[in-house]
C-alpha cells in the first residue's frame, strides 16, 4: 500500500479491516481532529446532524492532511445528547477516522460500557475515557452530589476484551508548575497507560515548553506512545472565560493574559489574525516535537476547518526545522512568560535545547517530596487502626473512620489503596490518581484544598511505595449520596 508523504494516498487505499486513525499514529502520518461537542438536548438532533453532515463533507475533500473530529463527551452542558446517538448522524464508511470521548460525569461504570457497546456496535472503535469536568458555578457540595467514574475504569475493561476491536486513548494535563502536581499527574499518565491506554490527548494549554516537556518525559520512560495535543482558536468570548478561570485545568500567565486583553481590543479581522497565526506555531512546533497529531477546538464551521488545514500545512512548510520554529516562536511572545507566576516548575528545566531527547534527558534537581509530620502520624494511626479495611465489610469500624478519616460509607473501603488517605475527599472521589483540573498553585480546581493526590503521593514517597501510583489499580466504589 503506497502512502504520500503528506498521507493523502491513507483515504484510497485503506482496507475497509483496517482502523485509519490507528494506522496513521502507528505509521508517523501526522492527523488533525477537528473537536466538537455533543449538542444539548433543546437541540433538534436531526438539524445538528445536517450541520455534522456538512462539516464531514467538508474534511473529506480536505486533502492536506488525514482529518477526523472529535466527539466530547457532557463538555459544555450536562443535558446533553447521547454522544453515541450525535456521532451516528455520519456516513457508516468513514467513521474509523473519529475519535469517540466517554465522559464519567453523573454516570456508573455500567453506563460507561453500554455507551461503549453503542460505540461499537455503530462502528466507533477510537475512543478516549475521560473522568469528567465539574462546570463553571459548581462548588465542592455540589460536585459531591454527583457521581464521577474514573476514565481508568472503562480502559481496564476495554484491557479484558479478548480480541478487542478498540482503539482507547487517555486524557493527560502537563501544563501543570509544581512539582507535586506534575509528578502526579504523570504517575497517573503511566497507569492509565499500563491498563490499556494506547495514545494519549493533552489538555488545553499555550506554554510549549510544557508541551516539550510531556514528550521528554515519556523518553525519560522509555514510552513510546503516540500523543496528541489539544489546541484551541480562540474567541472573545473564550477568552474571557480563560482570563475569568472558568475552565478547569486551563491556566495562563500573567504576561499571556496581558497578551489576550491587548487582543480583545483589536478589530475583529485583527484578533482573528492573531489566532491563525497562534495556532499555526502552535501546530507546527507540536509536529517538530513529536507530536503525533493536533486535536482543535473553536473551528464550528467547514470554512474555519478548511482555512485551519491550509494555514497549518502552510506553517508546516515554513518550519523546516526546529531552530527555525523556535526563533520565530519566541518573537511572537516577545519576552513573555508563560508559566503562572509564581508557580514555575518544570521537569527538565527551561529552554528548548532540541527537539528530542538524546538519550535519557536528564532531570532538573529536584527537592523530593516530604510528607509533614501530622500526614506521618494520621497515616501510622490509620494504618494501626485500619490495616484490612478493603478486605471487610464497609461498615466495620464505621464510628472509627468517621471520627479518623471522615469516612463516607462507600460500598467498600480504599484506605489500605490510598495510603490510608481516602479518596472521597476529593469531591469527585477520584482513587486512581488526580483529574487534570487543578489550579495552577496545586489545589482542587474547586477551591480551598491541596489536591488529595498530592498528600498521597508524599506518602507514597516516604514509603518509597511510588510504583504504586502507577500500578495498582482500584476498583470504583458506590458513593453514598450526599443530601
Amino acid at each position: 500500500m503506497a502512502i504520500s508523504s503528506d498521507g493523502f494516498q491513507l483515504e484510497m487505499n485503506f482496507d475497509s479491516s483496517i482502523n485509519r486513525f490507528r494506522h496513521c499514529l502507528d505509521n508517523g502520518v501526522f492527523v488533525m481532529l477537528i473537536e466538537l461537542n455533543t449538542p444539548a438536548r433543546d437541540t433538534d438532533l436531526s438539524a445538528a446532524g445536517a450541520r455534522l453532515q456538512e462539516i464531514e463533507y467538508a474534511i473529506s475533500n480536505i486533502n492536506e492532511m488525514p482529518i477526523g473530529l472529535a466527539f466530547t463527551d457532557k463538555y459544555a452542558n450536562i443535558a446533553s445528547w447521547k454522544v453515541a446517538d450525535y456521532a451516528t448522524c455520519l456516513s457508516k464508511d468513514r467513521r474509523d477516522r473519529h475519535v469517540i470521548y466517554i465522559s464519567g460525569r453523573d454516570t456508573t461504570s455500567e453506563s460507561q460500557v453500554d455507551t461503549l457497546n453503542m460505540c461499537a456496535a455503530n462502528g466507533f472503535f477510537n475512543v478516549v475515557p475521560v473522568s469528567g469536568d465539574s462546570f463553571p458555578g459548581e462548588n465542592a457540595k455540589d460536585t459531591r452530589k454527583r457521581s464521577f467514574t474514573e476514565s481508568i475504569h472503562l480502559l481496564h475493561h476495554i484491557k479484558n476484551i479478548k480480541d478487542s476491536p478498540f482503539f482507547p486513548g487517555c486524557a493527560v494535563n502537563p501544563f501543570k508548575y509544581t512539582s507535586d502536581d506534575s509528578f502526579t499527574q504523570y504517575f497517573k499518565l503511566v497507569k492509565k497507560l499500563n491498563f490499556g491506554a494506547e495514545f494519549m490527548v493533552t489538555n488545553f494549554g499555550w506554554d510549549m515548553m510544557k508541551h516539550h516537556e510531556l514528550r521528554w518525559y515519556l523518553s525519560s520512560r522509555n514510552l513510546h506512545y503516540p500523543s496528541i495535543a489539544r489546541l484551541s482558536v480562540l474567541t472573545p468570548e473564550k477568552v474571557e472565560k480563560i482570563i475569568a478561570g472558568d475552565i478547569p485545568g486551563v491556566h495562563i500567565s500573567p504576561d499571556f493574559k496581558i497578551i489576550l486583553e491587548n487582543e480583545l481590543k483589536y478589530s475583529y479581522n485583527q484578533f482573528e489574525s492573531a489566532q491563525w497565526r497562534r495556532l499555526q506555531l502552535q501546530a507546527a512546533g507540536c509536529k517538530l516535537l513529536g507530536y503525533s497529531g493536533i486535536q482543535i477546538a473553536g473551528l464550528d464551521s467547514p470554512d474555519k476547518i478548511k482555512i485551519a488545514a491550509r494555514r497549518i500545512t502552510e506553517a508546516m512548510g515554513e518550519f523546516q526545522s526546529f531552530n527555525d520554529w523556535t526563533n520565530e516562536y519566541f518573537e511572537h511572545l516577545g519576552r513573555a512568560e508563560m508559566a503562572p507566576y509564581p508557580h514555575r516548575f518544570y521537569t527538565f528545566g527551561r529552554g528548548f535545547s532540541k527537539p528530542y531527547a538524546e538519550g535519557i534527558p536528564k532531570m532538573a534537581t529536584i527537592k523530593e517530596p516530604e510528607s509533614s509530620s501530622g500526614e506521618k502520624f494520621s497515616y501510622k494511626l490509620r494504618k494501626f487502626m485500619f490495616p484490612h479495611a478493603d478486605k471487610q465489610n464497609s461498615h466495620e469500624h464505621l464510628l472509627t473512620k468517621k471520627l479518623l478519616v471522615g469516612c463516607r460509607e462507600c460500598s467498600y473501603c480504599r484506605l489500605p489503596l490510598t495510603q490510608y488517605v481516602c479518596p472521597e475527599h476529593c469531591p469527585k472521589g477520584l482513587a486512581n490518581g488526580p483529574c487534570g483540573g487543578t489550579r495552577a498553585s496545586g489545589e482542587c480546581e474547586l477551591g480551598g484544598i491541596e489536591c488529595i493526590h498530592s498528600q498521597i503521593m508524599r506518602l507514597a514517597v516516604w514509603r518509597n511505595q511510588t510504583d504504586t501510583l502507577e500500578e495498582n489499580y482500584i476498583g470504583p466504589a458506590v458513593r453514598r449520596k450526599l443530601r
